[in-house]
């Protein structure tokens, strides 16, 4: 079950990736496919977060999915399982604030004769919300990982890089 879970929810990332959505829309969740999108915002972010920090820093979600293989101990689940929900609700509030900035910057740019000073308060807002989201998540990713003892970290690196290699080929067929 939770292979088949992570195999869908890779598959629908990557078939998001695919669409060449701008970063601010993929930052937009419907109710249906957030996780999704919200993936799919990652994956675009300028920060490059895929080839910079995911492929070495997974995060607790990932921790979670690969519990038995890390020999993840009850209340190591328990901490991850409360990291993964944190950075959830982080995540969600700063596509919210995201949202709401790109929102702003179009009905201004819109006008007939915008404000310079709004326009630009305005860009600086989606940068600001950009930001966050790109630097939100990695205190939680790194948290999951001190979570873990030295033999486990051993597992885990060898895990996430054949996690990495296996995206890799999917993404390059």
């Amino acid at each position: 079950m939770k292979k088949t879970v992570r195999i869908v929810t890779t598959a629908m990332a990557l078939a998001a990736m695919a669409t060449g959505i701008p970063p601010v829309e993929a930052a937009m969740p419907g109710d249906t496919n957030a996780m999704a999108k919200m993936h799919m915002y990652f994956a675009h972010h300028s920060l490059g977060f895929p080839e910079h920090f995911y492929q070495f820093h997974p995060g607790p979600h990932w921790d979670l999915m690969n519990s038995s293989a890390l020999r993840l101990t009850p209340a190591q689940i328990k901490q991850e399982k409360m990291l993964a929900m944190g950075m959830m609700q982080d995540t969600e509030r700063g596509i919210m604030a995201l949202k709401k900035a790109a929102r702003q910057y179009s009905e201004d740019a819109k006008l007939p004769n915008p404000s310079i000073r709004a326009l630009t308060r305005d860009v600086q807002a989606v940068g600001h919300a950009q930001a966050y989201l790109g630097y939100e998540m990695i205190p939680y990713h790194i948290k999951g990982y001190r979570l873990l003892d030295p033999a486990q970290r051993v597992i885990y690196h060898r895990l996430a890089r054949e996690n990495w290699i296996h995206k890799m080929k999917m993404m390059h067929g």
